[in-house]
């Protein structure tokens, strides 16, 4: 009986230091590309012109 829990304990622990490594990674590479994804949803918010008027509408300036 104290081999089955000492075993689910190792198994939890492991999955714990799995979802820390993942965290970590994942930490990382948004440190990394968080900028350049910033940049990229800006430009897809900020209306786009196309001669004078926004693009798929009828307003224009």
């Amino acid at each position: 009986m104290y081999n089955v829990q000492k075993q689910r304990g190792q198994g939890l622990v492991e999955y714990a230091l799995i979802l820390v490594l993942v965290a970590i990674i994942v930490i990382g590479i948004l440190t990394l590309l968080g900028p350049q994804i910033g940049n990229i949803f800006s430009r897809l918010l900020e209306p786009s012109y196309c001669g004078g008027c926004i693009c798929g509408t009828s307003i224009c300036n």
